[in-house]
């Protein structure tokens, strides 16, 4: 029987020809095959066919189900190598890991296999282009790969899915009889891969077989061109041609005129405008947020209006538009979705727990050889040729945590939670320091041993071990349930059906060639890692389908909403070819005749599925983009936008609607529509209102307040509830800083103790210093156990000798400026009860509270009190680098050093005269702060830091009323954002919790 190619524009007519060819087939008793694009579609067309009482007898099926059809008819009895074993294949045999490499080398190796190119062939033609030009061309290596893939395939006994295709359209060329005349319909497609014209014209023009193929196609239109090539291979086998006229019935009346003339006058030159009416519609988000907001608010409307959301689609490019952020928005609108997308195995929760497992297990040893060295593997020689091997494993803290946190596995999740707080500050990042620390708490993570053990027999063991593992984290939450899944299960059913898949591919890959198996867990890791699957819903009754441009051309709906019209989106940029790009090709076939692919024009292609989408909707049409980023980057719509609009009149561009960046109220939403955009920002329009809790409100009252906690509220109040009140719990160590301050005082302390004990006095002279830094570094040693300076042992040492010449330097500048007082506190506590933080043993009851008045209490630890013999005292406090003079002080909230003034003379009843912040490092070691210049003490300090005594009380006055202001403004709940002063160099510490600007 002959082909009949149906060709015409959209809409034209072409699925009722096919629908009525399929009634006519079944009418004469024969079983055709419906081919359509999508499973969607299959179902689709099943449905429409059922309605008419004709479903029985007619196979709808995707161009898959076509090519198995032929290799069941041929006979083909050699398996298929999946996917993922193919790419593991390739990847041994190119030395190579690099995921795009062996991906770019299996496309060139399956268009080889479509053109029937031996490998004996392909290297003839290297051969020669070599000959011709020895600089450009490629090394004939290339060939040779091909034969080692084509010869272990046979090895194997196994075929890749374009050769077992192949070979069953020859077989069928050969004995045509095996397909039995059975009718066969092309529906929906708009190009076709040569692997699929190839099955065409073997069925059609060889085999006889009736042979109908319906393209979207129409002479002379630039919305077509990129077409032009389908159409052309498939004319001349072609025995009928039947061209349709385009049709406007398909649209509803009101939009008739629009949508028509959209349809017809796409990308023509010289078209005319006209009123785009209420059909074609605009909107313009200042973020991509606020682009897919807009695009809910009339989807919403239409729904309220009683439009079947089944009849509602949104076209939207993962390039160009955010799936999790569109699922988000479309469920705060109440909006029912059905999002098939491409999903990885490891964004699944099982699927990432595997993967972490398998990281988790060491690495296998190395077998020896009978002399007793190590013999080489497969990444030895690909190291020993320059290339890359098999990486070492590299199992994390968060590998372990993706396995321990999948739900069922822990009964306790919290449990996953301490082991992350645990190992963090401890500084244990890797899977196998984690592990140590769960097992010296809770029982033998049995599961790694497992997988150890089956990756150290080699061959098919690894594999297998992962499958049953994967089936038991699939199994552990819903054991004993025997409960139907949910909607939002499906994924984790579809990564579980994907996964096993893969290891089943592997398994039998190992089985075979056990050369071929994934060389450990992490390989095996890596490998999974890779695998793809399709997760979501399928376009459903009574939820808006969210579909790619390809997905939507063979259907109709009544409103279409193509999201993410953004300049290199939407066209999307031309995709080179990784291996032998279009130059390479085209000199490949001057110099030996060998043609691989066509040229093609991406922008052509990109025009025909503009055209394709903005041809499916009935009655309304809506284009959107956003005219930057989230952060606030400029971005550029499509210029396809400015295509469409040059059909309109100039108002269709005008009345867009739009939405600013980050609005977040109706008035907001309003701009574009004539109201006035409203000056303010969404940090500015929140009042900053009091805290109401009365418990709250009553354990601020109660809470005794230290003079850093002060400093905080003075920097941010939200930021001082936040650690202070809240205090979450922290994740990472202790700040080396931090760590560096803590050790810096123990060790201080301790060494002027010990030194006054020995001498009598605690006071650094030049007599006493060779002393001074023996004890110090003795009590140095002594104290580091208890204060690590790093987490990472190989910086302890250089951070030790840091800080150790920064303490010499700090004791040789006070030996050399000598103080007349004595040394006599060191770290003295007040306030503190037992058990309170920074309170140590025998601290209890030593020394009261420092009353501010009005009920507000003080607690702290001065680092050092120096006293003179007439009761005079000077406060120090040790500081990392930075000392701020007392000129500062009630400027930056910096009130620690004056309120420890206040502090010791009303709790040791002594004359304050001076207070300074002394750094410990840096290259200014000298102390600042305030000395009373009536005092009669002489010290070596900045001028500027001597004060008259009435300033000096003053300043300490002041500074007592600066903090009696914080305590009065907590006990009252007032909490202001100050994002200005919140952190160190300005800017918000934690914009989420404040929702304020940084």
């Amino acid at each position: 029987m002959p082909i009949t190619l149906i060709t015409g524009p959209a809409n034209a007519g072409k699925a009722e020809l096919i629908l009525d060819a399929v009634r006519r087939h079944l009418a004469h008793g024969e079983e055709p095959l419906l081919i359509v694009p999508t499973g969607a579609d299959a179902e689709h067309y099943l449905r429409e066919l059922a309605g008419d009482g004709v479903a029985i007898g007619v196979r709808v099926e995707r161009f898959a189900g076509l090519l198995g059809e032929a290799v069941s008819r041929a006979g083909i009895a050699e398996p298929v190598l999946g996917g993922l074993a193919r790419e593991r294949l390739l990847e041994v045999l190119a030395k190579r890991e690099t995921r795009g490499f062996v991906r770019a080398l299996g496309e060139l190796f399956a268009e080889l296999q479509v053109r029937r190119v031996a490998p004996a062939r392909l290297e003839r033609a290297l051969e020669s282009w070599r000959a011709a030009d020895a600089n450009g061309a490629p090394s004939a290596a290339l060939g040779r790969l091909f034969a080692a893939y084509r010869a272990e395939l046979a090895r194997i006994g196994r075929l890749d899915a374009e050769q077992r295709a192949v070979r069953a359209l020859d077989a069928l060329r050969e004995r045509p009889s095996l397909w039995r005349a059975t009718p066969v319909l092309v529906y929906g497609f708009d190009d076709l891969t040569r692997l699929q014209l190839d099955a065409i014209e073997t069925l059609g023009s060889v085999v006889d077989a009736d042979v109908a193929v319906s393209l979207s196609y129409e002479p002379g239109r630039t919305a077509f061109a990129g077409r032009a090539a389908t159409f052309h291979a498939l004319a001349p086998l072609a025995v009928e041609h039947r061209p349709l006229l385009a049709r406007s019935e398909h649209y509803s009346p009101q939009a008739r005129g629009a949508l028509s003339h959209l349809e017809r006058s796409l990308f023509e030159p010289g078209a005319a405008r006209v009123a785009h009416g209420t059909a074609v519609r605009l909107l313009e988000g200042g973020g991509e947020r606020a682009e897919l907001e807009l695009v809910a608010r009339e989807i919403r409307a239409l729904l309220d209006e009683g439009v079947p959301a089944e009849q509602i689609a949104v076209l939207a490019r993962a390039a160009s538009t955010s799936e999790e952020l569109l699922g988000e928005v479309f469920a705060a609108a109440a909006i029912p979705l059905a999002l098939r997308r491409r999903r990885q195995l490891a964004d699944t929760a099982i699927g990432r727990a595997l993967i972490g497992l398998l990281r988790c297990v060491p690495p296998p040893s190395p077998p020896s050889s009978e002399d007793g060295q190590t013999a080489a593997g497969p990444s030895d020689a690909a190291s020993a040729a320059g290339l890359p091997g098999e990486r070492p494993n590299r199992g994390s803290l968060g590998d372990l945590l993706a396995w321990l946190r999948a739900p069922g596995v822990l009964e306790q999740p919290s449990l996953a939670d301490r082991l992350e707080l645990e190992a963090r500050r401890a500084g244990a990042l890797d899977a196998a320091s984690a592990r140590a620390l769960w097992e010296a708490r809770h029982w033998r993570l049995e599961a790694i041993d497992r997988l150890a053990q089956a990756q150290q027999r080699g061959g098919a063991a690894l594999p297998d071990r992962a499958a049953r593992e994967l089936s038991w984290l699939f199994s552990a939450p819903r054991r004993s349930r025997a409960a139907v899944l949910a909607a939002d299960e499906l994924d984790e059913a579809a990564a579980l059906a994907a996964g096993r898949r893969a290891l089943g591919e592997l398994r039998e890959l190992a089985r075979l060639a056990p050369e071929l198996a994934p060389d450990g867990a992490d390989a095996l890791a890596r490998l999974l890692g890779e695998v793809a699957f399709f997760g979501g819903e399928s376009p459903i009754e009574g939820a808006v389908a969210v579909l790619d441009p390809l997905a939507l051309r063979a259907r109709r709906v009544r409103a279409l909403f193509v999201c993410g019209m953004q300049e290199g989106a939407f066209p999307a940029p031309a995709r080179p070819q990784a291996l032998l790009g279009e130059e390479e090709r085209r000199s490949l076939a001057e110099h030996s005749g060998l043609r691989l692919g066509e040229n093609e024009d991406a922008l052509a292609a990109e025009r025909y599925l503009l055209y394709a989408a903005v041809s499916r909707p009935q009655e309304r049409l809506t284009l959107s983009w956003h005219s930057s980023d989230d952060d606030g980057r400029p971005t550029s719509r499509s210029l396809f936008v400015d295509d469409v609009c040059d059909l309109f009149d100039a108002r269709l561009l005008d009345e867009r609607a739009r939405r600013p960046l980050g609005a977040v109220d109706e008035a907001i939403e309003q701009v574009g529509r004539g109201a006035p955009r409203p000056d303010v920002s969404p940090a500015d329009s929140r009042a900053d209102e009091p805290l109401r809790d009365e418990k709250l409100l009553a354990e601020l009252r109660a809470r005794p307040w230290s003079a850093s906690s002060i400093e905080k509220w003075i920097a941010c109040p939200v930021g001082w509830f936040v650690e202070r009140v809240l205090r979450p719990g922290a994740l990472d160590p202790d700040a080396e800083p931090l760590v560096r301050g803590a050790l810096a005082h123990a060790a201080l302390k301790d060494a002027f103790e010990a030194l006054r004990a020995e001498t009598g006095s605690a006071r650094i002279t030049v007599a006493r210093l060779p002393r001074a830094r023996q004890l110090l570094a003795d009590a140095l040693a002594e104290n580091e156990a208890a204060h690590p300076l790093s987490v990472a042992p190989e910086r302890r040492a250089a951070a030790r000798r840091r800080l150790q010449a920064d303490l010499d330097r700090f004791l040789e500048h006070a030996a050399a400026n000598e103080s007349p007082l004595e040394p006599a506190e060191l770290e003295l506590g007040f306030g503190f009860a037992a058990g309170d933080e920074r309170g140590e043993e025998g601290d209890a009851g030593e020394l009261p509270a420092f009353e501010l008045g009005g009920g507000a209490r003080l607690r702290g630890r001065i680092d050092r009190v120096d006293r003179g013999p007439a009761g005079e005292a000077i406060v120090y406090d040790y500081k990392g680098r930075a000392a701020p003079g007392a000129a500062r002080w009630l400027k930056d909230g910096k009130l620690q050093v004056a309120l420890y003034m206040l502090a010791v003379e009303q709790l040791l009843d002594v004359r304050a005269i001076g207070g300074f912040y002394q750094p410990l490092a840096g290259s200014d070691p000298r102390a600042r702060g305030v000395l009373d210049g009536d005092s009669g003490v002489e010290l070596p300090i900045v001028s500027t830091d001597l004060r008259e005594h009435d300033d000096l009380r003053e300043l300490l006055a002041q500074a007592r009323l600066d903090a009696l202001e914080v305590a009065e403004q907590a006990a009252a709940g007032r909490l202001q954002a100050r994002p200005q002063t919140c952190a160190f160099r300005g800017g918000c510490m934690y914009p989420t919790i404040c929702r304020c600007e940084r």
